[in-house]
Formats: C-alpha cells, structure tokens, sequence
C-alpha cells in the first residue's frame, strides 16, 4: 500500500504569510531601552493639545508633560458634538509632528474621512509653499463595515493594518457596531427570552476579547490607543434624581483594561472634559452615577485648534447667556396664631362668632313665621 506524501502547508503560503510578525509574544526590551524611553517625554506619549489635560493624565495633576500614554488604551465618551472627535484629530496631528504614524479605525460612516483629513491639512504645519509637509501621507483611514471586520483586524493584524513607526491607533465610534450586533434590552432579566440572554452574555464576551487584543497591539508596538465611544442612559429609581448618562461601552473586563477614561460634554457656550479614571486608577467613586471626575473646560476655533479655557470664565460667560426667571410671588399665608386667636375678630373657641349665632336666631324665627303662615290658609 503506497504512502501518501506528506505535504507542508507552509511552502504554499505566499512569502508575505509566512515573513509576518508574530503577536503572540511581547518584545523583549533591555534596560537601557526602557530607561531612554522613560527620560524621553514625547516617546512616550501623545499631547491631547490641552496642557491641563496632559497634566492630568501624567498623574492626576503632575507638573511634567504627559498626555495619552503608549502602551495603554484611553476611553474618550460622551454625547454626539461634544469635541470627542476634534480632541481625537488633535491628537493625531501632534503624533504626526513627532514623526509617527497615526491610523484610524472609523466604526460608523465614511463621512468622517473627509472631516479627519480636512481637520489634519488645517491643524498640521505649512511649509513656504503652503503645503502640509506631507504629513497627510503618514495617516492611515481604515472603514470597519461591521465589528467581525473590527475585530478580525485587532485580533489577527494584516501586516499593511500596522505600519513601521505607528504611534497611535484611534477606534471611533465603537458602541456602534457593538449595538448593531449585540443590542442591550432595557427588560428584566426574568423577561427576557434565550436569546435574549444569550447576546447579552455574549456581548461582554466579545468586549473582553476585543480589550484584549488593544492592549497587545499598544503593548506589542508601543503605540497609544484611543477608542470614542457614544453614550446610553441610566435610571437611577432609587436616588429620585432621574436619568444619567454613561458610556456606551461598559462590564468589568472593559474597564479593567482601559487606563484612562475621559469624557467629554458640552454646556451652554463652554465644553468640558472631565477625567474618570487616571492610569488605572478611578477617580470616582462607583456608587454614584453622574460624576464628571477633574474638569478641564476648552473651545474648539474655525480652524479646529483647541483652546484652553479656565471652567470659571466659562461659567461666566453661560450666565450672561442665560437670564434668571422671575419666581412667582406667592400669596403670603397666615401663622396659626392669627388664624384661632385673632383680637381683631369675636370669634370663640370653635370658630363661632357672635353675629354668626344672631343670624341663625333670625333665621329660625323667619323660618316658623313662615310656617305659621302657611297652615292657618284656608284649603
């Protein structure tokens, strides 16, 4: 009985297949390395555009220079025209100063592109001839059609999706595939059907892996990873202070592996950040739903530039907006006191006073004159 032969699979794969990187393993890094890249502030990390911002982020109010850390994930949510999208697009400029790449994942639609590479011509600097020192041709737009496209390239990275010399990786709008697939049901968990349950289980599953798989791709290349994120609302029956909003993405295994957390809002004339969570560690507290954490209030200009704004002058420049109502004036009500014992009034102790008991003499002898007039009628 002849043996069929033994074929390897890997002399088939094309030679790009088999040359690519490994992500299975972390890199090994020697001490000098490690030390150089600590003394080395911009290696390190990527500037926001808001130096309070940075500061935060170093530390939670250190002095030195900081901002969205490589190697870690940081979670930018908050409602629709916030700025969540114009602190992303200044940050990716400031990485692209530096000389890094920069690549962004968008989750929800293609208008974005020109939005992004419009934001990145006006924000980057111009040469003599007006040009942006091709910094353009270092960004790198990628569309995710659905979260299996998201996570096929997070998880198993083609080698064109990660570039040499890559600095930042920005996930924008991220709830949105994830609500596609795997929607939350705003119903009990006794009403909910099997496959109900299922998604639901399986949607933190699927978090979990996809956290994962961020932060070996920020740890394997040393680049910083921004994941914009939408937000839900929460009823909060038992407080009696109504709705809250919250991230779009939660569950324990995303929050535990994302080290900062940031969300951005917006109030009248001033927009804020508000920093939740601080290299790893939260700065508030989980009990109460609504806290903004540190807050740093900032503008964005015609030209898309962030501006720092002190949270105090923007709170006055909102109540110079906004005109006070008038409270309506309420009759005034009378104590008890003047009420049962007035001196101005002959009343006694329940109420009655004495024209009240003369009326009701005269009444009853109106009453039986009219009585007697009656009967004595002739039929």
């Amino acid at each position: 009985m002849a043996v069929p032969p033994v074929i390897d699979l890997t002399l088939s794969q094309p030679a790009q297949a088999r040359q690519a990187p490994s992500f299975h393993r972390l890199p090994t890094v020697s001490a000098s390395e490690a030390l150089q890249e600590l003394q080395d502030g911009n290696s390190r990390s990527v500037s926001t555009g808001l130096t309070s911002l940075d500061r935060l982020l170093s530390g939670a109010g250190g002095t030195s220079s900081g901002g969205l850390e490589r190697g870690k994930i940081t979670e930018l949510w908050g409602p629709a025209g916030a700025g969540k999208s114009a602190i992303a697009i200044q940050s990716a400029v400031n990485a692209l100063k530096e000389g890094s790449t920069v690549v962004w994942v968008d989750c929800a639609t293609a208008l974005s592109d020109q939005r992004i590479q419009e934001g990145i011509t006006t924000l980057a600097p111009k040469d003599s001839h007006g040009a942006s020192n091709g910094l353009l041709a270092e960004f790198k737009h990628v569309t995710a059609a659905t979260l299996s496209h998201l996570l096929a390239i997070v998880l198993y990275p083609p080698p064109n999706f990660m570039p040499s010399g890559i600095g930042l990786l920005v996930v924008d709008d991220l709830n949105v595939l994830m609500d596609l697939d795997y929607p939350r049901y705003q119903f009990a968990v006794s009403s909910k059907t099997e496959q109900q349950k299922w998604q639901a289980s399986r949607r933190y599953a699927v978090l979990s892996s996809l956290v994962s798989g961020l932060n070996k791709l920020a740890v394997i290349k040393g680049l910083a990873v921004v994941v914009i994120t939408g937000c839900s609302t929460r009823m909060r029956p038992d407080t009696g202070l109504g709705a809250a909003l919250v991230p779009g993405i939660g569950g324990v295994e995303w929050d535990g592996g994302v080290w900062n957390r940031l969300v951005v809002f917006r109030d009248f004339s001033g927009r804020f950040v508000g920093v939740q969570k601080c290299q790893g560690r939260s700065l508030i507290s989980r009990e109460e739903v609504g806290e903004i954490g540190r807050v740093v209030g900032f503008e964005v200009a015609d030209d898309g530039t962030l501006r720092e704004r002190q949270a105090s002058r923007l709170a006055d420049d909102a109540a110079a907006q906004v005109k006070p109502r008038a409270s309506p004036v309420k009759p005034r009500k009378r104590v008890f006191d003047e009420v049962a014992d007035s001196e101005s009034e002959d009343v006694d102790e329940y109420g009655w006073a004495e024209t009240d008991e003369d009326a009701i003499a005269a009444e009853g002898l109106i009453e039986g004159a009219q009585a007697a007039t009656t009967s004595t009628e002739p039929g």
